[in-house]
């Protein structure tokens, strides 16, 4: 056999090592070696009840929306898919083991959920507006159970987009962000950040309501929303007390407000950039209050006609 003389040196050398080396007889019974110790098996996750709740709730709700959007009776078909289309995005993520994690997961085992029987327009808006309700408090339980703050807003924020689904008006929208992990602010720029949103509305309402006749329909609504958001700054400034930021003279508007239609656009952005001020809150404190005003933020912007993403204060 023909064999090369890379092949013959390599076997050359190995002959020499075998010559060498002391003899690969093992004295003594190989059974009675130790054996390598076992690996133990990954700890199984296990799922917090208030997670387990609010993964329930949230089943129930689609559930719900899934067959309303199949009814004849009901004419706000498009909002229920839509609407339908956010609880499964919430409950894709939130049944996870770990939520914010990039890695492969097995998610926790959604419970089936009871399906209604109505099948008038009033009957089903009344079980909707009850499920969506279940699942904005479930989805607040587990937010106040969180232990990081990511996790906190993303609860919140999932608790936010449920509750505005109760007043059935404006279909959600997929959005451009989705939860993920972060940095935590402190307390004292996370409510910086709150109140200079809300300052900035403040300034805006007033902009708009001097462009606006007094008989405008948008002027009542803009007249109440004012001093609306000047007790929700005036909450902040207390929060904050001596470490309230210095308040800017005036404030770059988002729209031209010269109309009615730019007035209501900009108003709504302004609204929209308070509610992300206020999951900063969220975020870098945990008290309840703001979360109770984050979700309260979903109303004046559907009022406005602007729509909630699915995931509302996180940004991309």
């Amino acid at each position: 056999m023909l064999i090369s003389r890379r092949a013959a040196l390599a076997a050359a050398g190995a002959l020499a090592v075998a010559g060498c080396a002391s003899s690969p007889v093992v004295n003594g019974d190989p059974a009675t070696a130790p054996s390598p110790p076992a690996m133990p098996d990954p700890p199984v996750p296990t799922q917090a009840p208030e997670a387990a709740s609010a993964q329930a709730a949230l089943a129930a709700l689609e559930a719900e929306l899934r067959r309303a959007a199949g009814l004849d009776a009901w004419e706000k078909r498009d909002w229920a898919r839509a609407a339908a289309d956010q609880c499964a995005a919430h409950l894709a993520l939130l049944s996870l083991p770990d939520p914010l994690s990039a890695g492969e997961q097995e998610p926790f085992e959604t419970p089936a959920p009871v399906v209604g029987t109505a099948t008038d327009a009033e009957a089903v808006g009344t079980e909707l507006k009850a499920r969506a309700k279940a699942a904005a408090e479930a989805l607040e339980s587990a937010a106040t159970a969180s232990n990081t703050p990511d996790l906190r807003l993303t609860w919140a924020s999932a608790g936010t987009a449920a509750s505005a689904l109760a007043g059935k008006r404006i279909p959600p929208v997929p959005g451009e962000a989705t939860p993920g992990r972060f940095s935590a602010p402190t307390r004292e720029a996370a409510l910086g950040v709150a109140i200079s949103h809300a300052w900035a509305l403040v300034y805006g309402l007033g902009v708009g309501l001097g462009r606006l006749g007094s008989k405008d329909p948008l002027y009542e609504w803009g007249l109440s929303r004012l001093n609306t958001a000047r007790e929700l700054r005036n909450e902040l400034r207390a929060a904050l007390g001596a470490d309230t930021p210095t308040q800017p003279a005036a404030f770059e508007l988002p729209t031209a407000m010269d109309s009615a239609k730019t007035i209501t656009a900009g108003w709504a952005a302004l609204e929209r950039n308070l509610l992300e001020g206020y999951a900063t809150a969220v975020a870098g404190d945990d008290a309840p209050r703001w979360r109770a005003l984050m979700r309260a933020q979903a109303k004046p912007m559907a009022e406005l006609g602007a729509p909630l993403p699915f995931w509302p204060g996180w940004v991309a």
